[in-house]
């Protein structure tokens, strides 16, 4: 049986791996966001779940301490770099996390993306469902503006993932907002968004091969991401109603699929184990012949039993037993 490590390594270059691994995340209580905390709960997730990807939370944001709600605010956004605590702070806490993890899984750094983290920057985190159309009247009413602030988050962005890998990540999970239709149209994405993400995406991509595309929210236009080309992607499949087979064939040839479950409702979180292992044998059939990481559609809920988790993991072992057993 393959270790963690080397059934991931595997899965990324191509090579035959014993199963399907598997990968899962989630908000840790505010309590745990940093320090000694953070270190025990990745910890504790990682024990208690077996999954093969240790992703490394991100709870520090690009905000500089002023909202950003008015046209004359645009000026407070500002470059970070890794002189600033959040920075540094970020850091330790993936050092300190590896460190614990020993090595036996390959870990992600989360990487909160250039829509993401400008709106973040505006100090309204956790309101981006109600106040993220703000983003995009001000693309409309400042157009240079929003371009050079845009521009300022990404160089953060790109500083962020170099002190990430420095302190030990293996990979980067970048978080992209700003796909909804109902916000950016397809003209603005391809004039605000577009240019600067691409840029910064391919950093990531020139900087490690282990790389997450984790496309956020539902009502995605997926073809705009269509060129980002990324190694791993992650969509919300059942907000969108487009299938893992289904994103495969039509926007991402080539790329590593993550994902199956729900993440906010369905069987992982309120089902039984046997209607949990039952999906995943129908995930497993689905993607049959695809690269693919059994996951879940985004952040499962913070309060969700570790053991849900669990079962996930033993049902593809058996599942793997079982087709060897069949051969």
């Amino acid at each position: 049986m393959m270790t963690k490590r080397e059934r991931m390594l595997n899965l990324l270059a191509g090579k035959p791996v014993d199963r399907t691994p598997t990968g899962f995340w989630l908000h840790f209580p505010p309590e745990c966001g940093h320090g000694e905390a953070a270190v025990r709960a990745h910890a504790d997730f990682m024990k208690a779940t077996d999954t093969d990807i240790l992703k490394i939370m991100n709870e520090n944001l690009l905000y500089g301490g002023s909202p950003i709600d008015r046209l004359q605010d645009l000026g407070k956004y500002r470059r970070f770099t890794r002189k600033d605590p959040l920075f540094q702070d970020q850091m330790e806490i993936i050092r300190r996390v590896v460190d614990a993890g020993r090595g036996e899984a390959l870990s992600l750094a989360t990487v909160h993306g250039l829509i993401a983290s400008a709106f973040h920057a505006t100090g309204y985190e956790g309101y981006y469902s109600q106040k993220g159309y703000a983003l995009t009247l001000f693309c409309r009413e400042r157009p240079q503006q929003m371009k050079d602030a845009f521009k300022m988050v990404a160089e953060s962005l790109a500083e962020l993932v170099d002190c990430s890998l420095e302190a030990g990540a293996d990979g980067i999970f970048y978080a992209a907002l700003g796909g909804e239709r109902h916000l950016f149209t397809d003209e603005e994405f391809a004039e605000f968004v577009a240019p600067v993400e691409k840029e910064l995406y391919g950093y990531i991509q020139s900087r490690t091969a282990f790389n997450v595309l984790h496309i956020c929210k539902g009502n995605i236009a997926l073809e705009r991401y269509q060129d980002y080309r990324p190694k791993i992607v992650n969509w919300a499949v059942y907000e969108n109603g487009v299938s893992l087979r289904e994103g495969a064939e039509r926007y991402f040839p080539g790329s590593i699929l993550l994902g199956g479950y729900d993440d906010r409702s369905g069987v992982l979180v309120d089902g039984t184990e046997e209607q949990i292992a039952a999906r995943c044998r129908e995930l497993l059939q689905e993607t049959e012949g695809l690269p693919f990481i059994l996951g879940a559609d985004c952040t499962l809920p913070t309060e969700i039993a570790y053991e849900r988790i669990h079962q996930v993991v033993r049902s593809v072992e058996r599942l793997a037993e079982e087709s060897v057993l069949s051969r």
